[in-house]
């Protein structure tokens, strides 16, 4: 895992040094750089390296072909690429280090762009080709690694993070006006969208070719390509195929030359992947959970990652947590994102314990959820699809009829209701109704504007079902946008690379192509397939608990006076009455997650020095 940036154009004013040392905390084991003079200017890569496979120096990066003609600098792992070294060896070519960079170098210098479909893993690079002076970036296909580019004055530039792009000195410090409706809207900013004016993200599933001062980008994998099966599956063999397709995604996960540790919740996803492992012969596990000090059940999980680290005899450490900690960790976890998310400190605060313990990667249980239809969503979101997908004239009536009770259902949940029985585009707005942070008339009331739907963030992914439609929603949205980012930018905080078993391309695919009533029981027992496919005792166990999230004691915290930012000192480009009034419901008791999302916004707008969207 590393950090990656560079540029393609006339180098002048860009501070290459600062794009580089702003990505020190994703590979803190050193640094490299490659440059090439061309007519039009210059080439040059950028690495900051994380040393998890081949830990010597051959593995160092940027690196060349043997022929010079290919430069990389890659971010990420290849769980593939013994695999596909062997393929490749037995084309006659050499291979100098036992790295997955090197694979993927004559990975593309064999197939080229046809080289995206035969990686598994997460990535994300940039590689030069001499042959034809074309850059190519690309992004792996669930975008567990991020990459981001700007065009300023013809220059091409890009990086891990939108940071190390502010930090090459030709960047605007200025907010990107769609970016701060998407953050808004859900808490985190939707891809391509960043909060940055002219800074995109490379979307997840793409590849970008710069050639010749032209910019082409195209999918090479979309969720929305994988059609539902249509000949008939039976549990059986769904439970058969799934467990091998778990087991082969974690026995990956594990591919490493140093120690790997394992996020243990004690729900059913962390659980598994340790139950899996222990089954495959990995002994002595390195197992970490983060317990609340002071707090009642409803956020502690000790009971139950207590009992699965003692049935596997994991080493288990418990982060403990409690009001000192959390005034002194959530403020430093902020400062330490990317991108601002209204998530994300939990993972901050256990891949924290984690670097201390000198480990460098660990597993997580990220997109168990969203693959699984784990969420307490999908009872209602049917429900919210049929009403949103009801004849806008059956609708009159009851909209007239509440239109009077407006001001006083004024910004609230019912607010979203109303907003999906007049939607044009029902899956969008069901889908918003259960996702937004403010509703369209809360944010046109933050930006004192009329704004373009919030609808237009969603895109369908198919599906045949309303939960089937979900489910791949959540995952090329909530899961994408927010855990992975999350993920991501709080772990590499730490110089921690974080690997999720759930998110293997693979697996994701057999899923999602499984019909519905294979996911869900009626009997209203947690992901059924996911639990008989790994079929463990223990799991069965904490499986038959109540559902609890791995998540923070906010509203506590905000209460008892946590605060990362001065809502009143901080220029967010919103309008200052509406500002008050989301103050004036947190302090009577409702609504702390939106209170909570302007405060992560205003404490990045101050840390970035970012100024507001021009009108």
């Amino acid at each position: 895992m590393c950090g990656i940036c560079g540029f393609l154009g006339d180098p002048t004013g860009i501070n290459r040094a600062a794009m580089l040392d702003a990505l020190k905390h994703r590979g803190p084991d050193g640094e490299g750089v490659w440059e090439d003079r061309l007519p039009e200017g210059v080439i040059w890569l950028g690495h900051r390296r994380l040393s998890v496979l081949d830990l010597s120096p051959a593995g160092h990066q940027p690196m060349s072909a043997a022929d010079n003609q290919l430069v990389i600098t890659f971010n990420g792992e290849i769980y593939n690429f013994r695999e596909l070294r062997a393929e490749l060896e037995g084309y006659g070519y050499t291979f100098r280090s036992n790295s997955d960079t090197e694979v993927l170098l004559y990975a593309w210098h064999r197939w080229g762009v046809g080289a995206l479909d035969r990686l598994c893993g997460m990535f994300a690079f940039a590689l030069w080709d001499r042959r034809n002076h074309s850059l190519w970036l690309a992004r792996d296909r669930m975008g567990e690694k991020p990459l981001y580019y700007t065009v300023q004055n013809g220059r091409f530039l890009f990086a891990s993070e939108v940071r190390s792009l502010l930090a090459s000195g030709v960047v605007e410090r200025r907010m990107d006006s769609d970016g701060l409706d998407a953050y808004l809207t859900f808490g985190s900013v939707a891809d391509p969208f960043t909060l940055i004016k002219d800074v995109r993200a490379v979307e997840a599933g793409h590849w970008l070719r710069l050639h010749k001062g032209q910019i082409v980008a195209r999918a090479y994998w979309s969720l929305r390509d994988i059609p539902e099966e249509r000949v008939p599956v039976t549990r059986g063999e769904a439970l058969e195929t799934v467990g091998m397709l778990l087991r082969q995604s974690c026995s990956f996960c594990m591919v490493s030359d140093v120690p790997v540790a394992v996020l243990l919740s004690g729900g059913i996803d962390s659980s598994s992947n340790v139950a899996i492992l222990s089954e495959q012969g990995f002994c002595n596990l390195q197992t970490f959970s983060v317990i609340f000090k002071g707090f009642d059940e409803t956020f502690s999980e000790e009971r139950w990652s207590s009992l699965v680290a003692g049935q596997f005899q994991t080493c288990h450490h418990q982060i403990e947590v409690g009001e000192n900690e959390a005034h002194s960790w959530v403020p430093e976890a902020v400062q330490a994102m990317d991108q601002p998310s209204f998530d994300g400190v939990n993972t901050y605060l256990v891949c924290r314990a984690i670097r201390s313990a000198g480990i460098k990667v660990a597993i997580s249980g990220q997109g168990a959820d969203e693959l699984f239809l784990g969420y307490w969503q999908k009872t209602l979101f049917p429900w919210l699809l049929f009403l949103a997908s009801l004849p806008i004239s059956w609708l009159r009536y009851l909209l007239s009829t509440l239109a009077a009770h407006w001001a006083r259902l004024h910004d609230t949940k019912y607010e979203k209701l109303f907003q999906t029985l007049g939607a044009h585009e029902p899956l969008a707005a069901a889908y918003l109704a259960q996702h937004s942070v403010f509703s369209q008339r809360g944010l046109e009331r933050l930006r004192g504007e009329k704004r373009l739907p919030q609808t237009r963030f969603i895109r369908d992914q198919g599906g045949t079902t309303p939960l089937g439609k979900l489910s791949r929603l959540e995952l090329t949205h909530y899961l994408r946008n927010t855990l992975l980012r999350d993920g991501d930018q709080m772990s590499m905080a730490n110089s921690i690379e974080l690997r999720s078993s759930f998110v293997n391309h693979r697996l994701v695919e057999k899923i999602v192509a499984l019909p519905t009533h294979l996911k869900v029981n009626p009997h209203h027992r947690q992901k059924p397939l996911l639990v008989d496919a790994v079929g463990s005792s223990i799991v069965n166990k904490v499986a038959q608990r109540p559902k609890q999230g791995f998540a923070l004691p906010y509203d506590r915290w905000l209460r008892n006076g946590l605060r990362v930012a001065d809502l009143t000192e901080v220029d967010l480009g919103l309008d200052h009455e509406a500002i008050r009034t989301v103050e004036q419901r947190f302090t009577s008791g409702q609504n702390w997650s939106r209170f909570w999302t302007l405060q992560v916004l205003a404490a990045w707008v101050e840390k970035e020095n970012i100024s507001p969207p021009k009108p």
